[in-house]
């Protein structure tokens, strides 16, 4: 009897979304899902690669002044993205994700995984994914 292999819980830096052109694209041409407290744009991203899905986390500013706590925020999303992450998603696209930290209070990190799953749900059925 075989057993399933656990999948790797890493963010490696070619699942990331970093580059400008990108980043560019997301917020110019994304389709948004809102859920309370995180938002995500996505696009389908043209450019060839060998992930499926690259990823972004954003947390504003204008709502967060200290960059302690912003870098603390998306550190959480990050976390919670990566144990929770979208591996297969049905097609042969790429897709870009920007996660938008959407909260104006700080948010625990099981409040923020709950949120990313719900998010990354909606994402799944708004691509046809399983």
């Amino acid at each position: 009897m075989m057993t399933e292999l656990p999948r790797k819980q890493t963010l490696r830096k070619h699942e990331r979304l970093y580059e400008k052109t990108a980043l560019d694209l997301v917020f110019q041409k994304g389709s948004l899902i809102n859920t309370p407290s995180i938002k995500l744009l996505w696009v389908v991203d043209k450019r060839k690669s060998n992930v499926p899905v690259k990823v972004a986390f954003s947390v504003p500013k204008r709502a967060f002044k200290s960059a302690v706590i912003r870098n603390l925020l998306k550190r959480r999303m990050r976390e919670a993205y990566r144990k929770n992450k979208v591996l297969k998603t049905g097609t042969d696209n790429t897709y870009a994700l920007m996660f938008i930290y959407s909260a104006r209070k700080i948010n625990s990190y099981r409040e923020i995984e709950s949120k990313i799953v719900l998010t990354l749900q909606h994402f799944k059925t708004a691509i046809g994914a399983e």
